[in-house]
């Protein structure tokens, strides 16, 4: 679809990767340096001027750079005729095009309609009950009777909802008690997030270059770690987006705020400005709902980095909420994996260490098969008696090793 972009700033490099993420070809970009009309988001010489454009260019829609109340949004596509779109429903174009779990079609659907029924009752105040072109490419519809159908589906879509949070709930408990520790990867949409899970755990997960590639949550094990921990992949962060928008994906923010640990993943190759500028939203996003003792911050890309770029980054962060020295890998190249992996490591390390005997033959042997699988083994010694294991485990598997084996078998190492 052809698209016109109108902007009251002419910073709009996060905007034109939203517009090609979507699909869009952007005819031209209309820029207007003055604050917000409250009636037309543009001043009355602008908007002449875009009606103007519509009539020459015919695009499938007029892209707004900001969010557009309901009022403007009624305004606007009666004067210009055609349709009307802000960031936020950019946005939501987006997320229709990458919804593919149930789950992430269902927050999709509950965002579209949290979205569609303001400018309904706008529409609806207004008194145009006639038609109007379907949301979503819809067809035509009666403003009133679809008004009714979006409230009757919205309360469907939260009901859904709740139950795939719930189910979540289940799986987490699960995962924990059976000795699973969650990370989370964290950070604004398209800093190689998906790259890094494919790096840590050797998966063949989508990677995309486009924005929001990831809507729902995928999760892979991190080979041969002890305990076993998981890695899951999370919805990119984006700023400037009103509240509800952020709510309607909580099922999936829930991951990052209910795991063990958050990858912070920044992006090392952006500027300055926009460096700080996604740290401070990620601040915003994480916390206080995460701790900032639980946040592992991740530099990526280190691989095109000067040092002086490296230093820089480090810096911002370390004078951050966050408060620590980041971790600079490359997910491209592997640079500074092995270092992420032992933080990640020694982040969920048994808190036991203990020293085991074991009896030489057969039932040793069983034993120590067994050992391996509850906890980790750091050294093993075999002796004329029988094998010496030196292990780290959590302190309700030392006590089910002293239930199997004889009290001077088993010594907690201080």
């Amino acid at each position: 679809m052809d698209v016109l972009l109108v902007s009251l700033t002419d910073r709009l490099g996060e905007m034109r990767a939203l517009i090609d993420s979507a699909g869009y070809h952007l005819l031209q970009e209309i820029v207007q340096k003055r604050p917000m009309d409250p009636k037309t988001f543009v001043g009355k010489g602008k908007l002449e001027e875009l009606q103007a454009l519509v009539k020459d260019r015919q695009p499938g829609a007029v892209i707004f750079n900001g969010e557009i109340r309901p009022g403007q949004h009624y305004t606007l596509e009666k004067a210009l005729g055609t349709q009307v779109f802000d960031r936020t429903r950019v946005l939501l174009e987006i997320f229709i095009s990458r919804a593919h779990s149930r789950d992430a079609k269902l927050q999709v659907e509950l965002a579209l309609l949290r979205y569609e029924i303001p400018i309904l009752r706008e529409w609806i105040h207004k008194a145009v009950f006639g038609e109007r072109p379907g949301f979503m490419a819809g067809g035509e519809y009666r403003v009133d009777a679809y008004y009714e159908t979006v409230k009757r589906r919205l309360k469907k879509v939260r009901d859904d909802l709740g139950g795939i949070r719930r189910e979540r709930e289940r799986r987490r408990t699960h995962r924990q008690e059976h000795g699973f520790s969650l990370v989370a990867l964290a950070g604004h949409a398209n800093v190689g997030k998906s790259s890094l899970l494919n790096a840590l755990t050797g998966s063949k997960v989508l990677v995309d270059a486009r924005m929001f590639s990831t809507l729902s949550t995928t999760t892979r094990a991190i080979a041969k770690s002890r305990p076993p921990i998981l890695l899951t992949d999370t919805v990119g962060f984006v700023d400037e987006v009103p509240l509800w928008l952020v709510e309607a994906f909580h099922a999936t923010l829930e991951e990052i705020y209910e795991s063990d640990r958050i990858l912070l993943i920044l992006d090392g190759m952006e500027s300055d400005e926009e460096f700080l500028r996604k740290l401070r939203l990620a601040a915003k996003t994480l916390l206080p709902r995460a701790s900032p003792a639980n946040v592992i911050p991740v530099i990526n890309k280190g691989d095109r980095m000067t040092d002086e770029q490296a230093m820089r980054c480090a810096f911002h962060v370390e004078n951050s909420e966050f408060a620590r020295a980041p971790l600079i890998v490359s997910a491209l190249t592997g640079e500074g994996l092995d270092a992420l992996r032992a933080a990640i490591h020694e982040a969920f390390r048994y808190p036991v260490q203990a020293e085991v005997r074991l009896p030489a033959g057969p039932e040793g042997a069983a034993r120590l098969s067994w050992l391996h699988e509850i906890a980790e083994v750091e050294e093993t010694r075999y002796e004329e008696t029988g094998t010496v294991v030196r292990l780290r485990c959590r302190a309700e598997d030392l006590g089910r090793i002293r239930e199997r084996l004889p009290a001077r078998a088993v010594a907690e190492v201080t």
